[in-house]
């Protein structure tokens, strides 16, 4: 027992440090069915099942920006490169106006896609 104490004194803490403004908040909200859920794809943002380029990203998260109510949107965090969550995050929060309420960062992994991701034209 104190061996696996002193060992997760040893392990390194995940990353939840990444600089992101103040229009982002850090809690999920509990309903989380009809979210807009934006993740890393090895460079490529993903949209839920859509592969999104900058411009793509730009376009969906200005649409989100404009519903009513909002709808949460959750930038998954974990496992990617910080310069690149904070890169999404530059574009989501310019295009759609964020709030910390629905605009949210999650250091927990991801919920596994369903289908195969789609390229968006």
């Amino acid at each position: 027992m104190i061996l696996f104490s002193l060992a997760m004194l040893v392990l390194p803490a995940p990353d939840k440090g990444c600089n992101l403004s103040a229009q982002w908040g850090t809690k999920v909200p509990r309903k989380t069915a009809d979210a807009h859920e934006v993740r890393d794809n090895g460079g490529t943002a993903l949209w839920g099942f859509i592969q999104a380029s900058d411009t793509a990203l730009e376009d969906l998260a200005s649409g989100a920006g404009r519903e009513t109510p909002h709808r949460p949107i959750i930038l998954y965090a974990a496992g990617t490169d910080c310069a690149v969550v904070e890169h999404y995050a530059e574009i989501i929060e310019a295009s759609a106006n964020c709030a910390p309420d629905w605009c949210v960062v999650s250091y927990k992994p991801a919920p596994p896609l369903a289908t195969p991701p789609k390229t968006a034209d």
